[in-house]
């Protein structure tokens, strides 16, 4: 898949975006939860197939140690890569291929910097590249850590502009949150990215689909595994809930300028190395 290309119609700059200080991440979940398994309920007008799928039989020595997002089941849905056209509506993906040996432990960029600050040098000693979805204001607003994020070798992602609950947002704002984070990255990595994820809700419905793939977006990225780290529930439960779902080719939800997070990350990583997975950027799992 290539690169996005960048925005032809003119950048964004909308009044009030750019936050002073840190911005404080809310849920990122439109509370559109199955009680027990934390997965979304999707919509009647989205598909239930995120992406294009194939059943394959689960082998024995499979890695995977919790329950799967349709529940209890003989078989993993391989993901095929979706084919994208230009201007096209984007295709929502919330994991990757079962049989490659990769999970994509995402974190959504923002919140307090010092947090961030600890959480780069954390990621940095561990030796490990991530996918960051950033708050398109919070990084004009904080220039030198998206600048060292790229620096250190992340990939940077957009989470929209303002981090507006998109849902309730006309077709006009859905296309100006989309637009406004992608130009915010560009002074960062050339381009607005390759990779969008809405906010304020886990599965984008029809029009936020359609808009991303207006703003130059072919896939919207959601996840399988929510680490629910922004509620901070406390460590333990941030570990409990990764460990317990993280699988072959699962894309986890986590967040900085959250302690628990940080806390957390060590015993996920290690989770994952006796489990024989390897942490991925978003590119690097879904191509």
């Amino acid at each position: 898949m290539s690169s996005s290309p960048r925005l032809t119609r003119r950048g964004f700059v909308l009044a009030g975006s750019a936050l002073a200080g840190a911005v404080l991440l809310e849920s990122c979940s439109s509370g559109a939860k199955v009680a027990t398994g934390g997965f979304a309920t999707l919509p009647p007008t989205v598909p239930t197939a995120v992406v294009p799928t194939a059943a394959v039989p689960t082998s024995a020595g499979s890695s995977s140690s919790g329950p799967s997002p349709s529940g209890a089941s003989s078989t993993t849905l391989a993901a095929v890569a979706p084919v994208v056209v230009a201007g096209a509506p984007a295709t929502y993906v919330n994991h990757g291929d079962a049989a490659l040996t990769k999970v994509a432990l995402t974190f959504h960029l923002g919140g307090d910097t010092s947090l961030v600050t600890e959480l780069l040098d954390l990621m940095k000693s561990k030796n490990f590249n991530a996918t960051f979805f950033a708050i398109g204001a919070w990084l004009k607003a904080n220039p030198s850590l998206g600048h060292r994020a790229v620096a250190d070798g992340h990939e940077l992602a957009n989470h929209t502009l303002n981090h507006k609950t998109m849902g309730q947002l006309t077709r006009s704002q859905v296309f100006d949150e989309i637009a406004g984070g992608g130009e915010a990255l560009v002074p960062f990595i050339g381009s607005i990215g390759k990779w969008f994820r809405p906010s304020g809700t886990d599965v984008p419905n029809q029009l936020i689909l359609d808009e991303a793939g207006r703003a130059g977006y072919g896939v919207s990225v959601g996840y399988d595994v929510d680490s629910r780290d922004f509620k901070e529930p406390g460590s333990k439960a941030v570990i409990a809930k990764v460990n317990t779902e993280v699988h072959a080719g699962a894309i986890v939800s986590l967040h900085f300028g959250h302690r628990d997070t940080i806390n957390a990350l060590p015993a996920i990583l290690d989770r994952m190395a006796g489990l024989g997975l390897t942490q991925s950027t978003v590119t690097g799992l879904l191509g």
